[in-house]
C-alpha cells in the first residue's frame, strides 16, 4: 500500500511543523501554512510508477508556496501534475490562475515560484511528480502548460484522469518492467493533454485536431499490437482510411511514420532502463509492436545513429559513470 506518514501519533503542537518535514521530504523545498482552525491532520501515501512518484494527499485546509528562496538553492528539476480527488485546489504559476475541482488536472514546474492552495474540510489529493526532462522529451516545454486546468469533463480529461488513478492502485503490486510501462504510458497520456496548451495565443483546437489527438491517443495504448492498422484505428473511431490518413497529412507526417516514430522511441527508452536490463532486445522490439529484430535493428539506426545494442552499451556506461 505505499509508505504513510501521518499526524496521527504527532502531538497536536508539532503538527504544522512535523507536516512541512513531510511535504519537503516528499516532494521539494516548499512554505507550508495551515489555513483552517483546529488541529491540523494530514497524510501521505507514496507510491512509485517507474521514474513516476505519486502521492496521494489528505490534508486538512493549507498552503503550499515555492519561492525565490526556495529557487536559489534548489537541485530538483522536476514537474508535479496536480489531480484533484475531493475539495477544491487553487494554483497560481506564471501569472496564470488554475481552480481545480474533482477530477481535474494541473501541471506545476519546480523551477519557477509557485503557490497552491487546497480548500475545503476534506481535501483529497493525487500528485504525480517526475523529471521535467519527460515532459521535453515529448515535445512539451513546461513553463507554457503550468497553472492550466484541465477539465474532467473535456475529452482528454476523462481518459488521463481515470487511467492515473489506475495506474497508482496497480503500482505497489506491479512487476518492475510493469512499472516501467505504466509510466511510459501515463508520461505519453499526460504529454497528450498539455499539447494544446504549450501555445499559448492558439486558437481552440479544431474538430479535427480534437480527433487526431484522440487517434494518436488510442494509438499509444495500442503500439503493443503488431496488427494495429489503419483499417482498425478507423473503425474503432468511426472514421474513413481517407479521413484518418488526411488527420497525419495535415500534420506533415503519415500514419505509418507516426506510429513507426512511437514504437522506437519506446524501445529506446527500454533499452536504457536498467529495470530491463534482463530483456533481450528482439523481447524489447515485440512488445513495442515491432518483433522483426532485423526490421527493428536497420529502423532504430536509421532513426538515432546506433543500434540497439549500442543503444544499451552507451545506457550502461553512462549508468556505471554515474556510480559514486
Amino acid at each position: 500500500m505505499g509508505q504513510v506518514l501521518s499526524t496521527e501519533q504527532v502531538p497536536p503542537r508539532d503538527r504544522v511543523a512535523y507536516w512541512h518535514e513531510v511535504i519537503c521530504s516528499t516532494f521539494i523545498k516548499l512554505d507550508v501554512a495551515q489555513t483552517g482552525g483546529g488541529m491540523f491532520r494530514g497524510m501521505v501515501r507514496n507510491h512509485q510508477i517507474g521514474p513516476i512518484q505519486a502521492t496521494r494527499i489528505l490534508t486538512d485546509p493549507m498552503t503550499a508556496e515555492r519561492s525565490r528562496r526556495h529557487l536559489r538553492s534548489a537541485e530538483e528539476d522536476v514537474c508535479l501534475l496536480a489531480l484533484q480527488l475531493r475539495g477544491r485546489t487553487v494554483g497560481r504559476q506564471d501569472g496564470r490562475q488554475a481552480v481545480l475541482e474533482p477530477g481535474d488536472l494541473a501541471l506545476f514546474d519546480s523551477t519557477r515560484p509557485y503557490l497552491v492552495d487546497f480548500q475545503g474540510r476534506q481535501f483529497d489529493h493525487l500528485v504525480l511528480q517526475f523529471p521535467r526532462a519527460a515532459l521535453r522529451e515529448r515535445g512539451i516545454e513546461a513553463n507554457d502548460a503550468t497553472a492550466h486546468r484541465i477539465a474532467v469533463d473535456s475529452v482528454i480529461g476523462r481518459l488521463v484522469s481515470p487511467f492515473l488513478i489506475n495506474a497508482t492502485r496497480v503500482a505497489d503490486t506491479a512487476s518492475a518492467e510493469t512499472g516501467q510501462r505504466l509510466a511510459g504510458m501515463a508520461l505519453d497520456l499526460v504529454a497528450t493533454a498539455l499539447a494544446p496548451l504549450t501555445g499559448l495565443d492558439r486558437p481552440p483546437s479544431s474538430p479535427g485536431e480534437e480527433l487526431l489527438r484522440r487517434v494518436q491517443l488510442y494509438m499509444q495504448l495500442h503500439l503493443s499490437d503488431p496488427c494495429l492498422s489503419p483499417p482498425k484505428v478507423a473503425a474503432a473511431h468511426n472514421i474513413s482510411l481517407r479521413q484518418l490518413h488526411r488527420l497525419f497529412s495535415r500534420e506533415g507526417t503519415t500514419f505509418g511514420r507516426w506510429l513507426r516514430e512511437e514504437r522506437l522511441r519506446r524501445c529506446y527508452d527500454d533499452l536504457g532502463s536498467p529495470l530491463l536490463a534482463g530483456r533481450s532486445i528482439a523481447e524489447i522490439g515485440a512488445r513495442w509492436g515491432l518483433p522483426d529484430a532485423p526490421g527493428l535493428s536497420r529502423a532504430f539506426r536509421a532513426r538515432y545513429g546506433m543500434s540497439p545494442r549500442e543503444r544499451r552499451s552507451a545506457a550502461v556506461s553512462a549508468g556505471s559513470a554515474a556510480q559514486p
